[in-house]
C-alpha cells in the first residue's frame, strides 16, 4: 500500500514534516500542505460554508472526512514500515544538512529546525483504519474490532510498535468511523539511514528527539500497546 494513502493527513507529525520541508524549498503552506494554493481561496470558502450549516451537518461533514482518508481494516498488514520512511524522506530538497532531527513531534522544535535549515524525521507516524460498529465510550469494543488488523500491521513490520489509540474526549467524531493506528518504529528504518548518509554534512550532527511525556498503556501483545485517552484537559482517572 502506498504511504500517501496510509498516513493521516490531518496528523500533526504530517502537518509538520510538510511546513518544514516546504519551508526549506522556499515554498509557502497553503492549507496545510493539502491542497495546491490556488485552491486555498475556494477551500476557505467552502469551509466558511460548511460552519454556517447545522452543528449536527457540521459533525457528520467532518467525521466523513476523516473517514475517507482511512485504510480498510483489511489493508492494515499491507502497509510497508520503510515505504513509510521513504514517504517521510522524499518530501525534503536535495541538498546536505547541518543538522537532523529524529524522533518526538514538537512544534517548537519545528521552528528551531527552519531557523537551522535542519530537517526532521519523526520517529511517529498515523494512520487511520476504517471500522464500523464501535460506539466511542467502548475502547473494549474498538480493540476487540480491530486487534487482528493490528496484529497483521505487526508481523509485516517487525521494526515497528504500534500504539492503538482510542480517545472519545478529543478525537470522539472522527473515532465514529475509524482507530487510531500510531506506529513508532524501533530502530532507524533504512531509508532514514540512506537520507542521512546522502544529506548530512560531513560533520554535522544528528539530534534525538526524545517526548518525556507519559500516558497509561495497555499491553496487548509484543509491540502491541493499547492507548485509552491522550494528553489533553481530562486526566486518565477521569477518561476512566
Amino acid at each position: 500500500m502506498k504511504a500517501t494513502k496510509a498516513v493521516a493527513a490531518f496528523d500533526s507529525a504530517t502537518g509538520m514534516l510538510r511546513a518544514l520541508s516546504r519551508f526549506l524549498a522556499g515554498r509557502d503552506v497553503p492549507a496545510i500542505g493539502q491542497a495546491p494554493a490556488p485552491l486555498e481561496a475556494p477551500l476557505s470558502v467552502l469551509l466558511g460554508t460548511l460552519n454556517r450549516l447545522p452543528t449536527a451537518a457540521q459533525e457528520w461533514a467532518y467525521a466523513a472526512s476523516g473517514w475517507a482518508g482511512a485504510i480498510p481494516l483489511r489493508k492494515a498488514g499491507d502497509v510497508r514500515s520503510d515505504a513509510l520512511a521513504a514517504w517521510v524522506t522524499h518530501h525534503y530538497p536535495h541538498h546536505r544538512y547541518p543538522l537532523i532531527f529524529i524522533g518526538s513531534s514538537n512544534g517548537a522544535l519545528i521552528h528551531l529546525a527552519a531557523a537551522l535549515d535542519a530537517a526532521w524525521l519523526p520517529q511517529t507516524l498515523l494512520l487511520p483504519v476504517r471500522r464500523r460498529g464501535v460506539a466511542a465510550d467502548d475502547p473494549r469494543g474498538d480493540l476487540a474490532a480491530t486487534r487482528d488488523a493490528g496484529r497483521a500491521l505487526l508481523a509485516a513490520n517487525p521494526d515497528l510498535v504500534l500504539h492503538h489509540m482510542h480517545d472519545p474526549n478529543q478525537d470522539r467524531l472522527m473515532i465514529a468511523g475509524m482507530t487510531y493506528f500510531r506506529v513508532k518504529w524501533r530502530r532507524l528504518p533504512e531509508p532514514y539511514r540512506r537520507f542521512i548518509h546522502d544529506h548530512l554534512t560531513p560533520g554535522g550532527r544528528i539530534v534525538a528527539v526524545d517526548c518525556t511525556l507519559r500516558w497509561p498503556t495497555t499491553t496487548v501483545g509484543d509491540r502491541y500497546l493499547f492507548q485509552f485517552g491522550a494528553l489533553g484537559d481530562a486526566t486518565p482517572e477521569e477518561y476512566h
